[in-house]
């Protein structure tokens, strides 16, 4: 059976090489590429300078029979793409006034004035294919070289992934010609395991297989478990993915948050909806974190009642009702506190369930018996208190995130009637 052809992926930018953004676009070509079968070979970047892009361009069409670029198609100085692809091939830039016409249509659609720099949007190597933008300005160009070509596409994400899927991917398989394979992954969403641990616990399941492959991607504090499949058809593919996604469940299923890339907090949502309970929230540790990453899911009115911040003592006896007692006996950062705290959330949002988390961030604060990193979850609904202890050192943001991930975790597995982590009381 023929062989699909191998690619590199090459992105031009300054703002990529200075760290001003970050390089999304090589994940998104590389996910393309991969879901019709065309392997990756290697990935670089260089910025706006024609000698790295011609060089770049040169070592990336010697190792890989499709290269595919973005970046340095727009109107201002510092795009470069273009010249950089002519100076390489030997070539003028030619105006293309088919392109030209299509550029000036856009603005006139946006009712907008277009600038002359625009016209440079039109310029391409003598001898290259355009490919139209039907998203933007910048149109793309496909040259070849010895047998290798290049497809150049724009750097704004949402241009490129359209232009890729619906006209880049198509010249590529014209070109070269499809193996019949069918290329489908799934990404699993995994929670409270180290990547070390993980990779202890799939020993044996994580082995590549000529059809299989399971990669490891951490995401503090999930690690992305993204499993490729290559099969003969679409319904073998999606059979050997379930199959393999039963496997790794039968060892970490309660580790599993998802297998459709839902957050933590949009399974927590769904859960609570689906059982039709509503919640509200009492942090101190995590500042308002939990309601942030509640509150960025759309709907999420509809369980999540509201959220009380109370970092003080006396906030947290006032608006909460946690006792005098309490606090003076045990704590801010304790099992108690947090039990009340939680009770005091449940009553002020009138809901189902209360949530709290109170505990130590860092870098100061810290005590012998309660060391930086310590906090402490409670959960109240109408017929139980609980209460969890967590210590979890780190700096100041890993531990209130970890602090907000493990409040939601705690919901999510009570709900579930999962095993409960933590030290209880």
């Amino acid at each position: 059976m023929k062989k699909n052809p191998e690619a590199w992926i090459l992105t031009i930018g300054n703002e990529i090489i200075n760290g001003v953004i970050t390089d999304t676009n090589r994940e998104t070509i590389s996910r393309e590429l991969r879901s019709v079968g065309i392997t990756v070979k290697g990935m670089s970047s260089v910025g706006d300078d024609v000698s790295l892009i011609a060089d770049a361009l040169d070592s990336a069409m010697t190792r890989a029979a499709v290269t595919v670029v973005s970046g340095g198609l727009g109107p201002t100085e510092d795009d470069k793409t273009s010249a950089a692809v002519a100076g390489f091939l030997g070539v003028p830039l030619e105006m293309n006034q088919e392109q030209l016409s299509r550029i000036a249509e856009r603005f006139r659609q946006w009712n907008r004035p277009m600038a002359a720099s625009n016209e440079k949007q039109a310029l391409f190597p003598a001898g290259s294919r355009p490919i139209p933008n039907d998203y933007g300005t910048a149109p793309g160009f496909m040259i070849e070289r010895d047998g290798s070509i290049a497809l150049f596409f724009p750097g704004v994400p949402r241009e490129l992934v359209k232009m890729l899927r619906e006209q880049g991917i198509p010249r590529i398989l014209e070109r070269f010609g499809a193996t019949g394979h069918v290329f489908r992954n799934r990404t699993l969403h995994v929670y409270g395991l180290s990547e070390s641990k993980l990779g202890e616990i799939l020993s044996g399941l994580s082995e590549d297989e000529e059809n299989y492959h399971l990669a490891f991607l951490p995401r503090f504090p999930i690690i992305r478990l993204r499993m490729d499949v290559k099969a003969s058809s679409a319904e073998e593919a999606e059979r050997l993915l379930d199959h393999k996604q039963g496997l790794v469940a039968d060892r970490i299923s309660e580790n599993i948050i998802s297998d459709d890339k839902r957050s933590m907090e949009q399974v927590v949502l769904g859960l609570l909806e689906a059982r039709g309970l509503t919640l509200g929230l009492a942090e101190s540790i995590t500042g308002g974190m939990i309601g942030e990453m509640l509150t960025r899911v759309p709907g999420s009115s509809t369980t999540f009642m509201g959220s009380v911040v109370s970092y003080s003592n006396d906030m947290k006896q006032r608006l909460l009702g946690v006792s005098e007692e309490t606090l003076r006996l045990y704590g801010a950062v304790s099992h108690q506190t947090a039990r009340e705290m939680a009770v005091g959330a449940r009553e002020a949002a009138r809901a189902d369930m209360g949530l709290s988390v109170t505990g130590i961030a860092g870098p100061d604060g810290g005590t012998p018996d309660k060391p930086v990193g310590t906090f402490y979850i409670g959960l109240a609904t109408d017929d139980m208190t609980m209460s969890r202890g967590f210590l979890l050192p780190g700096t100041r943001e890993w531990v209130r995130t970890l602090a907000a991930m493990q409040g939601l975790d705690l919901i999510r597995r009570h709900l579930l009637g999962l095993r409960i982590h933590g030290n209880g009381e």
